[in-house]
């Protein structure tokens, strides 16, 4: 935690890095739309397709990312099937709902958003104090997150019932705390990127949504792109980077650590 107010900076990525990530994605496009129906195949080239990724083009605490995706990406995914909100269709060898491989997949694709996030246009200033101090934003946050899930989780087959809440939720978040100029570019190329890829993994018949208006996308899904991604998951993004960021500063380098331990020997010898 951070106990000053001082300014913690965190590191920005290049676009270099957001394309390569989006290549990483590509290729796992590719092995989707040839493998899918092979489970334990595709499984495989998942998992090398990400360890290629880290190995590559990896950078410092990536894996924290993948960690979230994994657990609550997939976790997100698990709840939605067992409340009907979407089915997959690729033959599973575990007793779950949704193909163990999407859970790796998820990590993947929460890694590629960490990069995008932390282009310097995307970035806002340095965060001062502790990042987890509970404030309006926060809340506001959270309160809308869990109201969209609500509303799904009950109401997925009554449209328009949850195109008109997650609407009406939506625009009041954006009431509430209305977004930057830096915030709206943001909701505008994740909404892009998010629906062009997940229009494609419709298309190559990963998973199936009811009541599709728009490329097999429901028309609450396009609404949820433009808060999940860019606004509450960029909002937590954020406060975990500051913390990081923060957790960096305060960790010795060896050097540091040898130089302290030299300087402790000297003066218990000089006494």
């Amino acid at each position: 935690m951070i106990q000053n107010e001082e300014a913690v900076a965190v590191e920005s990525t290049t676009i270099r890095q957001v394309v390569l990530e989006f290549v990483f994605l590509g290729v796992a496009a590719v092995f989707i739309a040839f493998f899918m129906k092979k489970t334990p195949l595709i499984s495989a080239l998942i998992c090398v397709n990400i360890i290629a990724r880290f190995i590559l083009i990896g950078r410092k605490y990536d894996w924290v990312f993948f960690v979230i995706g994994f657990v609550l990406g997939g976790g997100n995914d698990l709840v939605s099937m067992l409340t009907h909100v979407y089915r997959y269709t690729p033959p599973q060898i575990l007793h779950m709902p949704i193909p163990f491989w999407m859970l790796v997949f998820w990590g993947q694709i929460l890694v590629a958003f960490r990069q995008l996030f932390q282009l310097p246009v995307f970035q806002g200033p340095p965060v001062k104090g502790n990042p987890w101090r509970i404030d309006f934003r926060l809340i506001a946050d959270i309160t809308t997150f869990i109201a969209l899930r609500i509303i799904i989780y009950n109401f997925v087959r009554h449209e328009p019932v949850p195109t008109i809440a997650f609407a009406a939720v939506v625009i009041l978040r954006l009431i509430i705390i209305p977004p930057g100029k830096r915030e709206w570019l943001l909701i505008a190329v994740v909404v892009v990127l998010g629906l062009s890829y997940e229009a494609v993994l419709i298309a190559l018949g990963l998973y199936v949504y009811y009541d599709p208006v728009f490329l097999g996308m429901p028309a609450w899904l396009m609404i949820y792109w433009a808060f999940m991604i860019p606004i509450f998951a960029k909002g937590l993004f954020d406060r975990i980077e500051t913390s990081l960021a923060a957790r960096s500063l305060k960790k010795p380098t060896r050097i540091e650590e040898v130089t302290n331990d030299g300087g402790k020997d000297a003066s218990t010898g000089a006494g």
